[in-house]
């Protein structure tokens, strides 16, 4: 069974990534922070949501699935947000899933293909 893990914030992910065993298989997906409703504040991480679960069903039951909650609207809509900042996220765009320590990744619509998000998972080759 895959293993989940939940970060919350900027702060919390670069310490969660820092201590990760880098042999291990991570797949994370970035969303916008969920509202009192357990909703994302993000449409498009909602719609997108369903697609990445019934993809994830192919992973190994060794690998991880990180959902990381980037922050509020406004925090993520800055363009000195630490998320798109950093050399190691590189985020542009919300919902993005990808293959941690890799160039993989799927951004918006693309996680919306259950067939992409499977492919993402499966393959081998890094």
């Amino acid at each position: 069974m895959v293993v989940r893990h939940h970060i919350e914030g900027y702060e919390n992910f670069k310490k969660f990534t820092e201590t990760f065993p880098k042999d291990e298989v991570a797949y994370i997906l970035f969303s916008g922070s969920k509202l009192p409703n357990g909703s994302s504040w993000c449409p498009d991480c909602v719609e997108a949501e369903p697609f990445i679960q019934k993809g994830l069903q192919v992973a190994p039951a060794e690998s991880h699935f990180i959902y990381v909650e980037v922050g509020d609207r406004s925090f993520w809509k800055d363009l000195k947000c630490p998320f798109r900042t950093d050399n190691k996220t590189n985020l542009k765009v919300l919902p993005t899933l990808a293959r941690w320590g890799t160039q993989k990744r799927l951004e918006g619509d693309q996680c919306l293909d259950v067939g992409l998000v499977e492919m993402l998972i499966t393959d081998e080759d890094d």
